[in-house]
């Protein structure tokens, strides 16, 4: 194919036509901006300044004549100090006015008379505060009066001036603004013209390949995999379609590859479940074997001292630890299944967190711990398995007995808040620091905390109650501050139907 009909060629001629566009419109701009600055910077950094020097002026001087007289009829030390401060500023001013006009010959004449008249009322009025306060001669009194007319006839003179020069140098720049609009704008629309004649040579030879390169895209994103382009127009658009039928193809072949691995790990994960729960069903008999000897040792052997009976306990406690263990791998294993969730029957949530309350009532009592059981009087239905939710609550309870301190209290709170139950246990005990609560959760996390009180756990009640949570379409949710305790919600939707019909019931996920 030819050079002329590539999209490159086409695209630089676009490209140089709206250069030379864009080099006439930006000399344009510059000639026109450049005069316009010069009468900006007039007006910012001389006229308009020069005005508000001579306001202040002027507002010094009216404060300076009112101190002087206040001195001159009360004594009062506070119109001197004013009277001070004004002159301070009115020279200060002064200055700053004719540093502002110097290259302005009428305003700097005009400002240099006022200064001259200024000076003159100076010389009147340091008079007068020198002055023993009491009557003061009228004659005295107009000669100053009439000496700081004249410097106010000059400051109005002035700010006429100054305002004239605004005005003008305002409407200089505003047709300067005119005309290089106008320029701009005809140069804009010649240069457009000739753009979009060009631009359009290139839209109509390349169009086309290109919405069959979108539609093709667009099979592809929605999931048909078999789509492909012609391969077909210029050569860049070739180029590209070459390169999507080449990945289109690479897409398919990863997909049908991973389908192969997910399904390659579906059954590792498969297997991994039936590892773990067959070593765990596998350890539980020699478990309680050597639970069974340890307890038939203690009872039958009154002569054991204090160290043996020691290393048994500990060997106790161990054995214990990896019961409990095993208990929480088989409980995660069998609800992270899935299998029971077609099983789900009407479950009381209020009965629920009363049993739960029951059960580990012992428990409590052990600690110190009081259970406080608040909730609705009507029952509050949620679609789920008994037994899974009562190992949820279970959980949540004992850690809170379990992490708070003797004589603490654990309230288990059930609400129904917009359509949705909510099972809330809140303990004042250790809490979770901050920087750990986002990894609570995982499998065998236990926070740092508890590690250094050296409290017992497994580090999997909170992963088998988030399980259980997801597999109801619920949550679980933690708020906890290290040293002030914990608020543990799980938040289940309620349901309406109280008719369970013929779906059958499932035994306690923790039996068996």
């Amino acid at each position: 194919m030819r050079a002329a009909d590539s999209v490159r060629d086409r695209v630089i001629m676009l490209l140089l036509s709206t250069v030379m566009l864009v080099t006439v419109v930006a000399g344009a701009g510059a000639i026109g901006v450049t005069s316009l600055t010069e009468d900006v910077d007039v007006l910012v950094d001389d006229l308009r300044p020069a005005a508000y020097s001579n306001i202040a002026l002027r507002n010094d001087m009216s404060r300076a004549q009112a101190s002087a007289r206040g001195w001159a009829l009360t004594g009062d030390d506070s119109f001197l100090r004013t009277y001070r401060t004004s002159v301070l500023d009115a020279h200060m001013e002064l200055a700053q006015l004719r540093s502002l006009v110097e290259d302005e010959e009428e305003l700097a004449a005009a400002v240099a008379q006022q200064t001259d008249a200024a000076d003159r009322w100076f010389s009147f009025a340091d008079g007068l505060v020198r002055r023993e306060p009491g009557p003061v001669p009228v004659p005295y009194l107009l000669d100053g009066q009439v000496t700081f007319e004249r410097f106010v006839a000059l400051n109005d003179r002035i700010s006429f001036k100054v305002n004239d020069g605004i005005d003008e140098r305002g409407e200089q720049a505003r047709g300067e603004a005119r005309h290089v609009i106008v320029f701009v704008v005809l140069a804009s629309l010649l240069g457009t013209a000739a753009t979009a004649l060009v631009g359009r040579a290139i839209v109509r030879r390349t169009s086309e390949p290109l919405r069959e390169l979108e539609r093709a895209v667009e099979r592809l994103a929605a999931g048909d995999l078999s789509a492909r382009v012609d391969v077909s127009g210029p050569r860049e658009i070739r180029g590209v379609a070459t390169a999507l039928n080449t990945l289109a193809e690479e897409n398919q072949r990863a997909r049908e590859m991973e389908e192969r691995v997910v399904t390659q790990l579906r059954q590792l994960d498969r297997a991994k479940d039936e590892f773990v729960s067959t070593v765990s069903h596998e350890l539980r008999t020699p478990l309680t074997s050597i639970a069974g000897y340890i307890e038939l040792f203690e009872d039958s052997f009154d002569d054991l001292g204090p160290q043996q009976r020691g290393m048994l306990g500990v060997v106790s406690r161990n054995v214990g630890r990896l019961r409990n263990l095993i208990e929480d791998l088989l409980t995660l294993s069998r609800v992270e299944a899935d299998a029971f969730r077609t099983s789900f029957d009407l479950v009381d949530l209020g009965q629920v967190t009363v049993d739960v309350a029951r059960d580990v009532a012992e428990i409590a009592a052990r600690a110190d711990v009081q259970v406080e059981v608040s909730g609705p009087e009507t029952p509050v239905w949620v679609r789920g398995q008994a037994g899974q939710l009562a190992r949820a609550t279970l959980n949540l309870v004992t850690n809170a007995i379990k992490f708070s301190m003797p004589g603490d209290e654990v309230e288990v709170c059930l609400d129904v808040v917009a359509d949705q139950a909510v099972v809330s246990v809140v303990d004042h005990g250790i809490g979770i620091p901050a920087q750990e609560l986002s990894t609570l959760g995982t499998r065998f996390f236990r926070a740092s905390n508890a590690v250094e009180a050296e409290i017992t756990g497994t580090g999997l009640g909170l992963r088998i109650v988030q399980t259980i949570a997801d597999n109801h379409g619920g949550r679980l949710e933690i708020d906890s501050v290290e040293g002030e305790g914990t608020t543990a919600r799980l938040v289940f939707p309620v349901t309406n139907d109280q008719h369970p019909g013929n779906i059958p019931q499932l035994e306690d996920i923790t039996e068996g």
